[in-house]
């Protein structure tokens, strides 16, 4: 009997262990192995503490392209602001503009146009001297069809005109005086006014020149760099459609003004805005083609006898 009962005590033992493991397994607790310690867990506290920061991979530096991707385009309709102004601009300036028969190297001049600011230093006062000259000539060939919708004068009345040559030393002597020679893309006006002064065996323009067009280009405005485009740009508007040289050397010199920060808002005077002052009376186009063109030998009458540029004060 005394042997019995350590067995009885035994398997006593061995079943509440059983139980106790069904227990634990049931409430999702592993059994722990012999060598296994149990863990602790977090307390209230330490689950709340702020988490250290993750750490991030430094920026990639922005390559060209990923640059173009990200950075937003220029409005081009946004108007340019007024460029930063210039410490000086020379004293007499002189604009100029022609109208052409065409764009190749035998063509001639149709007008010349010249604006010329005869003192900059009274731009702040208001009231500006500016000498003007506005002429006409017979080119000597029929004009382009799109440069005479440009110009706006026919052949027929061209050949009623007098040639450059009647007024080349007026011309030379409205720049003699200027400091700095403007034009919107000079390098074409330039061109064709020293084209003429060569065939008549005079000098070129030996005056320092300036582009407005390469100007706007220059200080990075976007977008056309036409007279027209520009002109729109900065809230001057044109007269009329047509390009006359009048009108486009005085919107030469708007644009240089502006460009150089001197506010100037004084319109195109009267007195330039109608007929070249050495235009001719047009007789009746005949019937038919036009008869050949005769050959003219006019030779330049003396400076005394020639027109003066106008001088107006504004």
């Amino acid at each position: 009997m005394e042997s019995v009962l350590p067995l009885v005590f035994g398997a006593a033992v061995t079943c509440l262990v059983l139980i106790f493991a069904k227990i634990f397994i049931a409430a999702g607790e592993p059994p722990l192995a012999l060598d296994q310690k149990p863990t602790n867990r977090p307390n209230i506290d330490e689950q709340n503490a702020p988490r250290a920061p993750v750490p991030q991979s430094p920026p990639v530096a922005a390559t060209p392209e990923s640059s173009r991707a990200v950075v937003p385009a220029v409005e081009r309709s946004a108007r340019p602001r007024l460029p930063r102004p210039e410490q000086t601009i020379p004293k007499c300036v002189a604009f100029f503009d022609v109208e052409t028969t065409g764009l190749s190297d035998k063509d001639r001049i149709v007008t010349f146009a010249g604006v010329k600011l005869l003192d900059t230093e009274t731009l702040s006062t208001g009231s500006l001297p500016i000498a003007c000259i506005y002429l006409i000539f017979d080119p000597g060939r029929k004009s382009h069809p799109r440069a005479e919708a440009i110009h706006g004068y026919s052949d027929w009345a061209l050949r009623h005109q007098e040639r450059f040559e009647v007024y080349a030393a007026t011309i030379e002597s409205f720049f003699g005086s200027a400091d700095l020679v403007v034009a919107h893309n000079a390098e074409v006006d330039v061109g064709f006014y020293n084209r003429e002064m060569e065939r008549l065996g005079r000098a070129p323009i030996s005056k320092p020149t300036f582009c407005t067009m390469d100007g706007y280009r220059q200080k990075g405005f976007p977008g056309s760099a036409s007279l027209s485009a520009i002109c729109r740009e900065i809230g001057v508007a044109r007269a009329t459609k047509l390009h006359g040289a009048s009108e486009d050397a005085w919107l030469a010199m708007r644009v240089y003004l502006w460009l150089n920060n001197r506010a100037f808002s004084g319109r195109l005077p009267p007195e330039f805005t109608g007929e070249p002052t050495n235009m001719r009376s047009v007789p009746p186009l005949p019937i038919g083609p036009l008869p050949r063109r005769p050959r003219k030998r006019v030779a330049a009458p003396p400076l005394s006898t020639q027109r003066p540029p106008r001088t107006l004060l504004q």
